[in-house]
């Protein structure tokens, strides 16, 4: 098969074909990895990464702009909802929720989110690859990929992509996202009750503390930090980009602190799928209440996890790690003190 019928034979009625799943963004080479996914392999996968694949899923590389002419002509329906948050804060939990809502597919962190949440970070420098409109529009394009196959599509970021909420918002007055969160206390003890903790934190730890200094002109040095301060660190990046969003795209945003959706688990996911604009019966929320989502963990279902293992890592975390906890919230005062957008960040989620 030649170059031209292997993209045809990919893209013909792309439209109607949400098994054909936009799966890596390469802006260096200007183009589109396309994966025949299931739907069952969609909504079983926590992370829509490298970790979906299988040595026999079928993939081909597509020019951006094929695939781009072949979308443009395809009907648009309504705009996606958004999970974004700080990490390691229910926000999978909250996704597997929503899906008992009637026809709805969730997508958990497709990868070009990801591509697009470091070039915006880029253009902050001056260094990214695409200038705003081309952005939005590799965005626009994918979000109508993302939405084919169910009525309603809700798509849960991955952490780092929070600065995307207000360039969503700005291109869609009816867009509507969740920024789930847990108090910097809570966020600190759950990253060190991690077995890799200072391995996990380091690995988006360059990208965070660049969105953080573009917005508050911190001198932080990456290298001094403990790895208390890492976590405090990746708390701050995401909270200070969502108080941004929702200063200037308040009434599209939902704020969600992880503990309410534990403690009072009916009327919380009532809330969040009225906003989303939802339609599920109070029977749905209940039996989604009653399934094992609850009762397992949601990046791994196959291991048991709820409340209660969660309020027992957390309190032996707190009693573990007692002093890097303190001082990483006296560090994040400290900056308060420097920083007007780290300090209205502390007055809406601490």
């Amino acid at each position: 098969m030649n170059t031209a019928n292997t993209f045809t034979a990919w893209t013909e009625r792309l439209a109607e074909r949400p098994e054909i799943f936009p799966h890596t963004l390469d802006l260096i080479n200007d183009r589109l990895l396309l994966v025949e996914l299931s739907a069952k392999e969609v909504s079983a996968a926590s992370f829509l990464d490298q970790r979906v694949l299988k040595q026999t899923s079928k993939r081909s590389w597509i020019p951006w702009q094929v695939v781009a002419d072949v979308m443009n002509e395809a009907p648009v329906g309504a705009p996606p909802g958004y999970i974004f948050h700080v990490g390691h804060c229910g926000s999978t939990l909250l996704s597997r929720l929503l899906e008992f809502a009637d026809d709805v597919r969730c997508l958990r962190e497709p990868l070009p989110l990801r591509t697009l949440a470091q070039d915006l970070a880029d253009a902050g420098d001056g260094r990214s690859f695409l200038g705003r409109e081309a952005q939005l529009d590799r965005l626009r394009v994918l979000s109508t990929m993302w939405c084919r196959g169910a009525a309603h599509t809700v798509i849960k970021a991955t952490s780092i992509c929070t600065d995307l909420l207000a360039p969503i918002h700005a291109a869609d007055s009816c867009s509507k996202s969740i920024f789930i969160f847990n108090r910097l206390e809570t966020h600190v003890a759950t990253l060190l009750a991690g077995q890799n903790a200072l391995t996990d934190l380091k690995g988006f730890a360059q990208l965070r503390l660049q969105r953080l200094q573009q917005k508050t002109g911190l001198d932080i040095q990456l290298s001094q930090l403990s790895v208390g301060q890492l976590a405090a660190l990746s708390w701050l990046s995401e909270v200070t980009s969502a108080t941004r969003s929702c200063d200037e795209h308040g009434q599209q945003v939902a704020l969600l602190d992880f503990e309410l959706l534990l403690a009072d688990p009916a009327e919380t996911l009532t809330r969040m799928l009225r906003h989303l604009n939802l339609t599920a019966a109070e029977q749905t929320v209940e039996t989604a209440l009653r399934s094992p989502v609850l009762q397992t963990y949601s990046k791994a279902p196959e291991h048991p996890y709820n409340a209660q293992t969660r309020a027992a890592i957390l309190a032996d975390s707190r009693s573990r790690f007692a002093p890097d906890i303190r001082a990483a919230l006296a560090w994040v005062e400290s900056l308060a003190s420097q920083s007007g957008a780290v300090a209205r960040s502390l007055q809406r989620f601490v």
